[in-house]
């Protein structure tokens, strides 16, 4: 072994140093979280350079982030030097973009070719659509994500395969060859485009294959696992089965990216595509302790299709797991906030290495909320603030228009959302007219036809708009709550109709904000309630101090619901807390990839939040793939903490303006109970019957999770049967006390009461579950 063999590999553990060592032909590296995946990589990279005198420039890795290729080629640099410049390291993307610069012509473009981004995109497939004269059947961005599916599947409108039946198929392959004649015509391709044209230039011309797969001898792949078939195709072409020099790094256990087209089968059916592929498990991990390893691994070892792996650390058992149970999610943020504080004020964990995880973005503004509360400073990682979601910014100014129609920023900015066929010209010509005639923009809808510039279609469209507004805004002058007039705004605009019948991931989690955003503005409501009847009680009891001729009266405007709720959207959405060194971290666990953190708080361990409602719907007994990847979501989550691991959950939610109660997370049954220190004596009672899925293990006899109560609060599980005929009934209320139900509508917890309360309160209209029995 020569000095650059043994300084490669002296801080290797055996299982890295025999994938470093790795000789010819394929080789599956299996690296769990935390495992040391980059280091090898780099490694056997530098190895083959120095060692095995490879040319620099014969080798190929490649990975999915900017970032990730940048850390890797920084590494190399430092193993490599000057040598390291001759390497090609970057993402698929860019590596496809680089080939298809340089063989431009044989793929029918120009090397002046441009990549349009994602609203070039939708402009041209609703040109295409025009074309194609479908317009009105399929809204543009269901094609697009259509298209880009068949993408990611290598698939060119040709190569589809659509039943005759199959009349939303038929739209899509129709309108996929007319948009990718309008890139062509455009000298343009989408980032589909980029591996897909690529894989097809391969296919038909074997002599430009043939100089590319002479060239790079060894082709390297990290997070293998994220590959989508188009990917794959690339990989097999450049390095064909069953004997080329192809390294592909991954952890079938971290796939979490489905929804994109990753195919978790590409790593798990690598030794069958490969044979006589070597396989290496890098099970030894350096980033947890090992509570929680074992926490991970009793959540993932229950997925039925996965290669079998344990990690393991050197590390000590560490802290137990600590779980939090609260009643709702309000409660919950709070005390994640706490706890937060709690862990920066012993001294060894900063802000800076505490992370807050959660399985939806509609989930983040109850927690950004209580951090603001509590003066936690915090960053959105890979998201925005709730409020500044594209989606919440279009809803808030619908509602901004509802209170002053003639807010021209506002108009401008949903004037053609949801889309309704008015377009940039349209908007000029009435622009034009409204500056000409000094006019706001919704006094010049009104005037419409009065600008002859305009046709009739263009006219019919700005009219309906206009009757739009004019309906909203005459609604809010007499909404007696935020939340009806959101609720109003919601179903009259179509915001969360349209995202729905997209149907596509991203769609549907928008139209799970803008839901959220009704639960915020219902519990607005609730709030500033309770807020004017504490008031008024302050007032009347301080009056007999009050000098005369000053006013007591409480510092607040009168100003209706509806305003009262923007006015706060919009201080919630500019306040930021400066306190101490670095910010906590927020964001959803597909974000949480890649990263780890001291301390981590996974929130939500709930049925129907995490695993998510989509997953619980599989007449699968194990749950099918959806579940599947949700198990691997909770392995992604809980292998980001290095020391603290705490997760949460609540007995009820109110998550996107519905009030649910949902039992605890499978997932928390299947953490041993030990792992978060209980005894027998000390557990919390077990859950009531019926509270999981008949698919779920019964909870009573599972000796090898956390019981924990579903038994609510009296509060809850009494008021669940309101409805019918409870008039008569006793019942007590934080704030107003004893009082006597009168009245109700609906059912269940979330029922509305009316209720008779005593001294000056009178009557009140609240929330059952907010309601005491007696």
């Amino acid at each position: 072994m020569n000095a650059h063999e043994t300084a490669l590999l002296e801080d290797l553990n055996p299982p890295q140093a025999e994938a470093v060592l790795h000789g010819d032909g394929p080789l599956l590296v299996l690296s769990g979280a935390g495992s040391g995946k980059t280091r090898v990589i780099t490694r056997r990279v530098a190895h083959l350079v120095k060692v095995r005198r490879v040319f620099p420039w014969r080798i190929l890795a490649v990975t999915f982030t900017n970032k990730a290729a940048r850390e890797m080629r920084e590494r190399l640099t430092q193993l490599l030097g000057a040598q390291a410049n001759d390497l090609v390291v970057s993402t698929f993307h860019s590596a496809a973009a680089l080939i298809l610069r340089r063989e431009a012509e044989a793929a029918g473009l120009t090397r002046s070719f441009v990549i349009y981004d994602d609203g070039d995109q939708l402009n041209l497939v609703k040109r295409a659509m025009r074309d194609a004269g479908v317009e009105p059947v399929m809204q543009p961005r269901e094609i697009l994500h259509r298209i880009d599916q068949e993408k990611n599947a290598a698939r060119l409108p040709e190569d589809m395969r659509v039943e005759q039946e199959d009349v939303r198929g038929q739209i899509v392959k129709r309108v996929y060859a007319g948009y990718q004649k309008l890139l062509r015509a455009a000298n343009a391709v989408d980032f589909g485009d980029l591996l897909l044209l690529l894989v097809k230039l391969f296919r038909d011309r074997p002599d430009v294959l043939d100089r590319y797969r002479t060239r790079f001898t060894h082709v390297l792949v990290d997070e293998f696992q994220d590959t989508n078939p188009v990917q794959y195709a690339f990989l097999r072409q450049l390095a064909p089965p069953p004997s080329a020099n192809l390294v592909v790094v991954g952890d079938d256990d971290q796939s979490i990216y489905r929804w994109r087209g990753a195919d978790v089968d590409n790593i798990l059916q690598f030794p069958m595509q490969y044979p006589g592929a070597k396989v290496v498990k890098l099970e030894q991990n350096y980033r947890s302790d090992q509570n929680i390893l074992t926490a991970a691994h009793e959540v993932i070892s229950k997925n039925p299709r996965r290669m079998q792996k344990k990690l393991w650390s050197e590390r000590p058992k560490g802290e137990n797991l600590e779980l939090l149970l609260h009643r709702d999610e309000r409660a919950e943020a709070q005390e994640v906030a706490r706890r937060i504080l709690a862990v920066q004020r012993e001294g060894f964990i900063k802000f800076s290495s505490m992370a807050v995880f959660y399985r939806t973005n509609a989930q983040s503004r109850v927690l950004e909320e209580a951090l603001r509360l509590a003066r936690v400073p915090y960053q959105l990682v890979s998201g925005r603030s709730f409020y500044d979601r594209a989606e919440v910014r279009d809803a808030s100014a619908y509602l901004r228009l509802m209170v002053n129609p003639r807010s021209d920023a506002d108009l401008l900015r949903v004037l053609n959302v949801p889309a309704r066929g008015i377009g940039d010209t349209t908007e000029e010509r009435l622009t034009d007219f409204a500056n000409e005639q000094g006019l706001s923009l919704y006094e010049a809808l009104g005037e419409r036809h009065r600008i002859p510039s305009l046709n009739a279609t263009a006219q019919k469209r700005l009219g309906g708009f206009h009757q739009l507004l004019q309906s909203l805004h005459a609604f809010s002058l007499t909404a007696k709550d935020a939340a009806g007039a959101v609720d109003q705004m919601l179903k009259e605009s179509k915001l969360v109709e349209t995202l729905v019948a997209e149907g596509s991931d991203e769609a549907l989690t928008r139209a799970e904000n803008l839901k959220e955003l009704l639960g915020a503005a219902q519990e607005f409501d609730l709030k500033r309630a309770a807020d004017m009847v504490a008031a008024a009680q302050a007032v009347e009891a301080r009056e007999e101090e009050a000098p005369e001729g000053v006013d007591s009266a409480p510092l607040t405007a009168d100003v209706p619901p509806l305003q009262a709720f923007l006015e706060q959207i919009s201080l919630v959405g500019e306040a930021d807390a400066e306190v101490g060194e670095g910010r906590v971290a927020l964001m959803t666990l597909h974000a949480a990839k890649g990263l780890e953190f001291d301390a981590v708080f996974l929130t939500g361990l709930e049925e129907g939040v995490f695993p998510h409602s989509r997953a619980l719907k599989s007449d699968d007994p194990d749950g099918g793939e959806e579940m599947a990847e949700e198990r691997r979501l909770c392995y992604v989550g809980f292998t980001r903490a290095r020391k603290r691991l705490f997760v949460s959950l609540a007995q009820c939610r109110s998550l996107f303006g519905e009030l649910k109660y949902n039992p605890p997370s499978r997932f928390l049954a299947d953490v041993p109970q030990a792992l978060f220190g209980f005894k027998e004596n000390d557990l919390p009672p077990p859950p009531r019957a019926a509270a999981m899925p008949q698919r779920r293990r019964n909870w009573d006899d599972d000796e090898t999770g956390p019981r924990v109560d579903r038994s609510y609060s009296q509060a809850s599980s009494d008021m669940e049967g309101v409805g019918g005929d409870v008039r008569g009934m006793r019942v007590r209320h934080e704030q107003f006390g004893s009082g006597r139900i009168v009245a109700a509508e609906g059912s269940g917890p979330n029922a509305k009461v009316t209720v008779e309360f005593g001294g000056n309160v009178g009557l009140k209209r609240v929330i059952a579950r907010f309601l005491i029995p007696g």
